[in-house]
């Protein structure tokens, strides 16, 4: 018994000091947010859309939100004019599978998405918060402005580190539509 102790007493020293030894090799993970032009090149399709309605569904033994939208324009590619896009989480009866960082729609929400083919054929979100700009209208003159889900999460950078948000925020929707074609167009021209 009072071997055990001691065994134990001794693997928990070791392991705290292993711990207080790589301490300082440890960094912070900050991940760069990817341009426009970096989206347009991903996507396969961009389409702005509006949201008809959502389903949870589970699938591979996870919770996925399929949400239908009705696509208005299609500006890269070339999908129906309805399609599901396939979301990780959501809620199915008394679960609630939350990701951080999935965006969630509500019928009659509208906006731009980038999408991308999942692994089993279906569609999804590039990149997930940055892919997604939800639309809003101006209630004085009806115009249709956007903001990059992205946007709205908060930054934890070291001090010292200065990070460069270029998440968009509030831009016209004209604005958005005209840097994205100029992408598509750059995106042409290397090929």
């Amino acid at each position: 018994m009072i071997m055990r102790t001691l065994d134990a007493s001794i693997c928990a020293g070791l392991c705290g000091l292993l711990v207080i030894l790589l301490a300082p090799l440890t960094r912070a993970t900050t991940l760069a947010q990817l341009s426009l032009q970096q989206l347009a090149d991903s996507a396969h399709a961009i389409v702005r859309a509006k949201a008809i309605s959502h389903l949870p569904v589970w699938h591979h033994g996870e919770i996925w939100t399929i949400t239908t939208f009705h696509v208005e324009e299609n500006w890269k590619g070339q999908l129906s004019r309805e399609i599901q896009v396939w979301m990780i989480g959501g809620q199915a009866g008394r679960i609630t599978s939350y990701v951080a960082g999935a965006p969630r729609f509500r019928p009659g929400e509208e906006a731009v998405l980038f999408l991308e083919p999942t692994r089993d054929g279906e569609i999804s979100i590039t990149a997930w918060g940055e892919g997604t700009f939800r639309i809003t209208h101006d209630a004085r003159t009806g115009e249709a402005h956007v903001t990059q889900d992205s946007a709205a999460v908060p930054e934890f950078a070291p001090a010292g580190y200065e990070a460069r948000r270029n998440a968009i925020r509030d831009w016209p929707m004209a604005k958005l539509k005209e840097r994205v074609m100029q992408a598509l167009a750059a995106q042409r021209g290397a090929k």
